[in-house]
This record gives structure tokens, sequence and C-alpha cells, in this order.
């Protein structure tokens, strides 16, 4: 099983230049659901010419590693609001949520101590909404392994089989080189590998 994705920017959780430290930065305001950020970003992607990565799609929000208590902070609904209210997307589908709540990414450090896709994919549910579009762009905010986007992507297609679905994510961690530009867009096709984990192209 394969999808298209597509992230903009990245970041260096361990890089000690001027810009790896910057990383780290937009990296925190993302994930603080920074409206700033996902304004700028959206400018970005206009200018970077990729609108029509976002033609004729729902946006799909995926949920944070607990269930959403009332009042928390949900950033890829924050993105897709912002990215919708820019002109990128046709509308935002809310239909994605966490039944329980999973280990945090950020807290596992290493690839076989984080949860496989099947982990995420037992925790997630899809409240079918009517969604016209006939694209679905999963967005998250940031991308390291793809195990997240890949087990949203999975459980969006068995619901809406009909679909074509794709991957967005703001960030792309880039642990295992320098990162010298923040915008550093990267685009391809990630695949579902059977240790329980995600190809991606590089």
């Amino acid at each position: 099983m394969s999808f298209e994705f597509l992230t903009f920017l990245a970041y260096s959780p361990r890089g000690k230049s001027e810009i790896e430290i910057s990383s780290r930065t937009v990296a925190g305001s993302c994930k603080n659901g920074d409206v700033s950020f996902s304004t700028r970003l959206s400018q970005r992607i206009k200018e970077a010419d990729l609108s029509e990565y976002f033609a004729n799609s729902a946006l799909v929000p995926v949920p944070r590693s607990t269930p959403l208590v009332e009042g928390a902070v949900f950033p890829a609904r924050i993105i897709c609001e912002t990215l919708l209210s820019n002109g990128l997307g046709e509308s935002v589908a809310d239909c994605l949520k966490r039944k329980y709540a999973i280990p945090k990414s950020s807290g596992q450090f290493h690839a076989d101590t984080r949860n496989t896709v099947q982990a995420h994919q037992d925790s997630l549910v899809v409240t079918p909404v009517l969604i016209t579009e006939p694209t679905i762009i999963v967005v998250d905010d940031i991308l390291t392994l793809g195990r997240t986007s890949m087990a949203s992507a999975l459980e969006l297609q068995k619901v809406y089989p009909d679909k074509e679905i794709k991957i967005f994510c703001a960030i792309r961690t880039r642990g295992w080189k320098e990162v010298d530009n923040i915008i550093d867009m990267s685009r391809g096709i990630m695949q579902l590998a059977a240790n329980g984990g995600v190809q991606l192209p590089d």
C-alpha cells in the first residue's frame, strides 16, 4: 500500500548550527498551533506553485496521540483551517479521532520502540461524513517515520475507497542529515513496510 506525500519544511531535533536551532523554534510554533506559522506556511506553499497539490481536496486533520479534550490545542486542525482560509483545499473534514491514548512519538527515540502502523490504526476511528471532493489529504504537523500518516490514510481508505488519498505534513524531521535550509520540500511516495513501519524514498 502506498500514498503520495508532501512536506514543506525540515527540522533537526539535535543539530547545532544556527539554522538547525532555528528549525526547532519553527517546529515548536507548529506543534503549539501558532496560526501565524500556518499562515506563513500557506503563503509559502502558494509562492512555490504547490497549490495544485491541494486542488479539489478535503483536508482531514490527524489527531494527537490522545483523545481530544475541550480546550486542547489541535495543531493539525489549525493547519487545515489556515490552509483552507488561504485557498488551499476545498473543505475540512474533521472525521478522524483517537479511541484511546498511545505513547507519544516524541518520547520514543528509536524506530523499534515507536508505535507500529497497526498500533496507530487500532487506536483510530473514522466517523463517516459526506465528502464531495475527489481527493482526501491527510494533514499533520510533523512527519518523522510516517507511521501516523500511513495509519490515518489506511483507515480513511477503508471508509472512502473511491477517493484518492494523499498526505501533507508541514515539517519533516531530518535527524540523520544536516539541515541547511528550513524550507526543504520533500515529495514522493510512502509505502507500507512489512515490519510495521513505512518506507520513505529518502
